[in-house]
């Protein structure tokens, strides 16, 4: 996996298996973490622009689709 920036990771050709591991690792990691925040993006053919996203961490966010582009909503 790339790390693009601290905690942002991209892997465009990273099975399912293997990525599912590794967030199953970040997370169990992520515990010990405070004010931290892990960005994970993969190609995604069923999501509009074909990418997919999971976070964890500070600020939260939730993804939204609007016109076919995906959004970040922050509370």
């Amino acid at each position: 996996m790339l790390e693009l920036a601290p905690g942002v990771y991209s892997a465009p050709r990273l099975s399912t298996a293997v990525r599912e591991r590794i967030w199953a690792v970040v997370e169990d990691w992520f515990t010990a973490e405070q004010d931290a925040s892990v960005v994970m993006v993969w190609v995604d053919p069923a999501m509009p622009g074909g990418q997919n996203v999971r976070t964890l961490g500070l600020p939260p966010v939730k993804f939204v689709e609007l016109d076919g582009i995906v959004l970040t909503r922050r509370p």
